[in-house]
This record gives structure tokens, sequence and C-alpha cells, in this order.
């Protein structure tokens, strides 16, 4: 387990904002996740890894969110996929958003899980394939609908 990515979260913590400084370590884990509790030793501050990252607050299980990477990675759609694992088309899109707003935790995520295997080519095209906008006409003007 590396938590040298880690750094303290405390802004009045002498070792703020520093990563390898070997003063993070397991605190516990917690949620139906086993998500990962840490603690600084210097300040005693406790915090989640996943503070700061685009799956804070997921209620989703980690086997799901990879199984909704994996399908639309497939070429299955936004709806084909939603309807497999029996969300909404709604919780597909806000995973996609989630890769658009930040690219490398969800790629990082990807390769860890084995999804993706030649660099990050792959997920470039997934995100390409469904950024594109329709336009929609309201009024005389067009404006654009995201996903």
């Amino acid at each position: 387990m590396n938590l040298d990515q880690f750094s303290c979260p405390n802004p009045g913590c002498p070792d703020h904002g520093k990563n390898n400084g070997g003063n993070i370590n397991l605190y516990t884990r917690y949620g139906r996740k086993q998500v990962r509790l840490l603690i600084c030793k210097t300040c005693g501050k406790t915090f989640s890894e996943l503070k700061g990252t685009p799956f804070w607050d997921s209620r989703l299980d980690w086997d799901t969110i990879e199984k909704i990477y994996r399908s639309l990675l497939t070429g299955q759609g936004i709806r084909a996929t939603a309807r497999d694992f029996n969300l909404s088309k709604n919780t597909v899109k806000r995973y996609l958003r989630l890769a658009n707003k930040d690219y490398g935790t969800v790629l990082h995520f990807l390769q860890d899980r084995g999804v993706i295997s030649n660099g990050d080519a792959q997920l470039r095209e997934l995100l390409a394939q469904f950024s594109s906008r329709r336009q929609v006409v309201v009024g005389d003007r067009p404006s654009a609908v995201v996903m």
C-alpha cells in the first residue's frame, strides 16, 4: 500500500502539502468500499484517501464503477450501460463527466484495475465519442446542451 502520494490536508500542519514525508499512516477503513482513512502523524488530522478526487462521495462500489467504464469502452451506449447495471442513465453520464473533469485520476483508476492497457488512447477516444454536444434551437438562437 503506497501512501507516499498523500500529504496532510491540514493548513496548520508543518507537513501540509508535502508528499513522501513519511508522516501519513493508515488509521482505519470505512464504508462498503473499504476506503482508507489516513492519519497525519505530525498533527493527528484524519482524512479520506478520496478527498479531493472525483470519486469523493460516490455511492457505487468499485466493481460497478469499473464495469461502467469497461462497458463504455467496449462501445456500448449510455442507455444500454445503465440498463445492464440497473442504474440511471444520469449516473452513467456522471461518471463520464468525472472522467472529463479529472482525467488523470480516472485514468489511474482504470489502469490499476486492468481496464485500460495501452496508455490513455482508449479513454481519450471514449471521451471524444461522448463529448459531442447537440444543438437545440431555443427561440431564434441555437444553444448547446451538454450530455
